[in-house]
């Protein structure tokens, strides 16, 4: 009987010890760094001015139709654990599959050349909105793992690859799949890509992003986004989008735009409506979701609306507004 006493607890011993380092690992991202290390790598670095010798000699564009726009729990496999375990509820939004049928008609309505997503998934739950035959798709993959919170498009037949990568927010940048500044906090990235448009060379940084909602998280990421992504705006034209959960009025959002410099860093590509009272619904102190502009180049904005229509029967297409500017780099 003591024979089985001491293999019993031995193997309690075991199973609390695999535990124990499980917990750590998770605690202490340690997946993520061995990951890393044995051959995913980490995060591509940033370009610089010096990568692209050109930039400044160049400043005129096409007019770019720009989109950003976060679809709410844009996921087939959310839907299906929602079904599973919470009776079909998703926190608020009807089912990614009722939904994107109309997301997908809006999208094409905007006729955009760049598009920022936020709360997508897969590559597949972004090819049920957006044509990849007409679009390339920038996000995160791991293997057969996508994580596309973040993913940015653009129109192929106008814009040209150049490099792309990520910038995890968290406090190793460099590191995928990172948990945040928050032990155990949501996985979020910033997502950048430099294109060249075919027809101008005109060459530029796109970048979107999604910012954590809990402050704890992205206040570091204002810091994070203002010292690796916005400073390359002196150099480098940039159009940025994202939900930053965060509105024009704070302190957090003249961080990361680099508002406190003579230039801004970056802008807000924000054009007032005629309609007083339209102008003040839609005003960026009132949203959480930008397209900014920046870098060396004049931009003017020749149109920027937030469509606020909400699915045919009435219900929210999603809980944040798409927000359209199309821009033009002039020389």
């Amino acid at each position: 009987m003591s024979r089985w006493l001491k293999r019993i607890g031995l193997v309690a011993v075991l199973l609390f010890a695999a535990l124990m380092v499980l917990a750590l690992s998770i605690r202490y991202q340690g997946i993520q760094y061995l990951a890393a290390y044995s051959g995913n790598g980490f995060a591509h670095g940033l370009p610089t001015v010096n990568d692209y010798p050109a930039l400044n000699n160049n400043c005129t564009s096409e007019p770019i139709n720009v989109l950003t726009y976060n679809v709410e729990y844009g996921s087939a496999f959310i839907e299906s654990m929602a079904a599973r375990f919470r009776n079909g509820n998703t926190g608020g939004a009807l089912p990614w599959s009722v939904r994107l049928p109309e997301i997908r008609g809006r999208i094409s309505g905007y006729l955009p050349d760049l598009i920022g997503l936020q709360e997508t998934h897969t590559d597949a739950d972004i090819a049920a909105i957006v044509p990849l035959a007409r679009y390339t798709l920038v996000s995160y993959h791991l293997g057969n793992f996508n994580y596309g919170d973040a993913a940015l498009l653009f129109k192929t037949n106008k814009f040209e690859l150049l490099d792309n990568g990520q910038v995890w927010l968290g406090p190793n940048p460099k590191l995928p799949m990172s948990f945040g500044f928050k032990p155990l906090a949501m996985i979020r990235y910033v997502n950048w890509a430099m294109l060249r448009e075919k027809n101008t060379g005109f060459t530029f940084m796109f970048v979107n992003t999604h910012f954590d909602n809990a402050g704890v998280n992205k206040e570091p990421s204002a810091t994070l986004f203002r010292n690796q992504l916005a400073v390359l705006a002196k150099g480098i034209p940039m159009i940025v989008t994202g939900d930053f959960n965060t509105t024009a009025t704070t302190e957090r959002y003249r961080r990361f735009t680099g508002a406190d410099e003579n230039p801004p860093v970056l802008r807000n590509a924000y054009a007032p409506a005629s309609d007083a009272s339209v102008a003040a619904k839609f005003h960026p102190d009132q949203r959480i979701d930008h397209i900014l502009v920046g870098g060396p180049c004049p931009v003017k904005t020749e149109l920027w609306f937030i469509d606020p229509r909400p699915l045919k029967n009435g219900q929210p297409m999603s809980d944040h507004d798409p927000v359209f500017a199309r821009l033009r780099f002039l020389p």
